[in-house]
């Protein structure tokens, strides 16, 4: 699928944009630079400045897990028996292939931090000069917010989207859960950003983490709901 090659060739220019610009930045390192900070921002490791190569593989990694993913949707549209199922495989690639970029852009924006952290590492520095937590939990937060707006558009599947046995039911229940968590995504997102400018450090990526529990537990609380009023069970008894 065109569309398919379009999100590969994107993944494809962000992962070779992390290690060129890794590549470039770690010429203006010293030997050793820190490597690691605890949960007060202080530095507990150093080690060799190409140890920063380690994220851009890791994020080459991720981008192949999300290729196969948008290839199994690519696979599932090109073979449709009928034009339903072919929208709603296109549906959900594209819904894939945005938050795959999202995400992709998310890392490549973070590790750009970490070298420019380490660039500016000095001799008995203690703590990180860059509060990476503002910088992790605000992209996050970004992330969020764009996968919020595009999941209800998400069409019933075992992959992608508020998927729970009751979401799972039929076309309505699916479609009233995904309504409302995209709903709850964007607002965890928003929240996300608004507390950790406001609290910084290790702090807010604890609230982060509580935001997105919260979040999950309503969708999967409202995805029961959703079914006890539209499941076919409860259609059954009407």
């Amino acid at each position: 699928m065109k569309k398919c090659g379009r999100y590969y060739s994107w993944l494809l220019v962000l992962t070779a944009t992390a290690f060129i610009i890794t590549a470039i930045c770690v010429q203006f390192m010293p030997e050793s630079v820190p490597m690691h900070y605890n949960f007060q921002g202080e530095i507990d490791r150093y080690g060799s400045k190409n140890e920063n190569y380690i994220f851009p593989v890791m994020i080459a990694v991720f981008n192949m897990f999300w290729v196969i993913l948008m290839n199994i949707f690519g696979k599932r549209a090109d073979k449709a028996e009928n034009e339903k199922v072919r929208v709603e495989a296109e549906n959900n690639l594209g819904v894939l292939g945005i938050t795959a970029i999202g995400t992709s852009i998310m890392f490549t924006i973070m590790q750009c931090f970490f070298l420019i952290m380490d660039i500016n590492a000095s001799d008995g520095q203690e703590r990180m000069s860059v509060d990476i937590n503002v910088i992790s939990n605000c992209c996050l937060g970004l992330v969020l917010i764009i996968t919020g707006n595009i999941v209800p558009k998400c069409k019933r599947n075992g992959l992608i989207g508020v998927r729970t046995t009751w979401s799972m039911d039929n076309d309505t229940t699916w479609e009233m859960s995904n309504r409302l968590g995209g709903r709850l995504i964007m607002i965890c997102g928003l929240l996300t950003i608004m507390e950790t400018i406001v609290i910084k450090g290790f702090a807010s990526t604890i609230i982060m983490l509580v935001l997105i529990i919260a979040m999950t537990v309503l969708m999967t609380y409202y995805s029961y709901v959703f079914y006890k009023k539209y499941g076919n069970n409860a259609k059954k008894h009407q």
